[in-house]
């Protein structure tokens, strides 16, 4: 009887210690799955449990609020090339027109633009209508590449000198600046072309470019055609406002080349077609013509739907290039826009300054030489970067002239500051 008892005791025993040692060699994940026993005298059965990998819900990425969207517009005035430039672009050895060197200094500022326009004011119509300057303007077609390697993204055809070469004339220019990835407007082949704005378009903004003047220097519009140059008619630019407008332009610049050669500030006329343009809904008025700098102003109007508009005018950029001297004939701006468009598609003008810039014209070796010289790097750069060209006295000159020219494209605004 007590060997019957101390039998079972020691089963007992012996099955508790069992079952001691299991737990003590599990793992803590291990020991969480251990099944109890049905009985003592069962084996005891262990399982690890490997839990399904359940992927968890990918967290959402944090709402980043829109952001506003700028770029940057630059636009120069006249792009001319008299019989003087065509001297001096010519290279005897390789028997070609270069007018690279006319634009070395500026080409590094456009680069720094998303979008650059300008006005040329000559036609492209090949070697067989012979190359020549004023009165008549035909320059190598060599240009258009050299404009668009300098940084140029558009240039408007429609001006005093559209029909230079006639009809052919404007269907060879454009079909150079096409070869040559210029875009253009103001001049066009047929009614289809001249229905579309040309639209310049960068990281979701989209400006629309409009171009138009007052003449053709008595050259008649060829009958039946009158789509080969835009002409100033307030319900022709309120119409292609309109379009512009429809087919989604978030801003609308209109080129006008208008006013009187040479005068220094705006005419009533200038200021009566540049409202109409932006009571039409234009927002930026580009200006040419005169051959001098005249003033830039911000004007307010009453749209037809009652609500006020601003926008901006640049009445004359002066000539950018040309072979006109003295009396601010050699003087140009770099027009500088900043356009915004926020976050609530809101879109406008942030803001705008004017670079002066001068055409330096002297000779080297017996030949003619031409650059534009943007007046504020280079007095900037002037201690940087030795020069040659700007001497003593031509420096002094570029320093009057750039103090002089920062006070007169302000001279309008600063009046109505006054009055």
């Amino acid at each position: 009887m007590i060997q019957k008892c101390v039998s079972v005791v020691m089963l007992m025993g012996l099955c508790s210690g069992i079952i001691g040692c299991s737990n003590a060699a599990m793992t803590k994940k291990e020991q969480t799955s251990v099944q109890t026993p049905v009985a003592a005298t069962t084996p005891v059965q262990t399982t690890t449990e490997i839990p399904s990998q359940v992927p968890s819900k990918p967290e959402d990425p944090p709402l980043v609020p829109p952001q506003d969207i700028k770029v940057t517009l630059m636009a120069v005035g006249d792009i001319m090339v008299h019989q003087e430039q065509l001297e001096a672009a010519w290279d005897a050895k390789s028997k070609t027109y270069d007018f690279a060197p006319f634009f070395s200094k500026v080409t590094p500022i456009f680069q720094e633009a998303d979008w650059v326009i300008g006005n040329l004011e000559t036609t492209l119509s090949g070697s067989a209508s012979r190359y020549t300057g004023y009165p008549e303007f035909n320059t190598p077609e060599s240009l258009a590449l050299t404009l668009k390697q300098a940084g140029f993204t558009a240039v408007t055809t429609a001006n005093n000198h559209s029909l230079d070469r006639r009809e052919a004339g404007v269907l060879k220019t454009i079909e150079h600046l096409d070869r040559a990835g210029l875009a253009h407007t103001g001049t066009f082949r047929n009614p289809s072309e001249r229905d579309e704005p040309l639209f310049l378009e960068k990281d979701g903004i989209t400006l629309a470019v409009l171009a138009y003047t007052y003449g053709t220097n008595g050259i008649p519009i060829p009958k039946g055609k009158p789509y080969l140059v835009n002409l100033i008619q307030p319900q022709l630019i309120k119409q292609d406002i309109a379009r512009a407008r429809a087919l989604g332009a978030d801003f609308v610049a209109v080129a006008l080349h208008f006013g009187a050669e040479y005068q220094r500030m705006p005419n009533d006329s200038q200021r009566t077609i540049a409202d109409l343009c932006l009571q039409y809904g234009a927002d930026l008025i580009l200006g040419a013509h005169p051959h001098v700098v005249q003033p830039y102003e911000w004007r307010t109007v009453t749209l037809e739907n009652g609500q006020q508009h601003t926008g901006f005018v640049a009445y004359s950029l002066g000539n950018f290039i040309s072979a006109q001297r003295r009396d601010y004939k050699d003087v140009g701006a770099i027009l500088k826009l900043t356009l915004v468009k926020r976050a609530t598609g809101e879109a406008k003008l942030e803001s705008a300054e004017l670079i002066p810039t001068y055409v330096h014209y002297y000779r080297k070796d017996g030949k003619r030489k031409y650059v534009v010289y943007p007046l504020p790097q280079t007095l900037q750069a002037v201690n940087v970067t030795k020069d040659p060209m700007l001497t003593k006295d031509l420096l002094a000159y570029l320093k009057r002239l750039y103090k002089e020219m920062t006070v007169h494209v302000l001279s309008l605004t600063a009046k109505k500051k006054a009055s």
